[in-house]
């Protein structure tokens, strides 16, 4: 496995677990939660 590949992993892990700390800090409506639960799922 390469390099470049673990480290793609490592971020895409610690990108899951930041948006999921801020989904439920930040005070926002259901609806961009569910907006921002789209966009989280797309980016990974």
């Amino acid at each position: 496995m390469t390099r470049s590949r673990i480290n793609g992993n490592f971020i895409d892990k610690t990108f899951t677990i930041v948006a999921n700390i801020l989904l439920r800090i930040i005070p926002t409506t259901s609806g961009e939660k569910e907006a921002f639960t789209y966009y989280r799922d797309g980016a990974i």
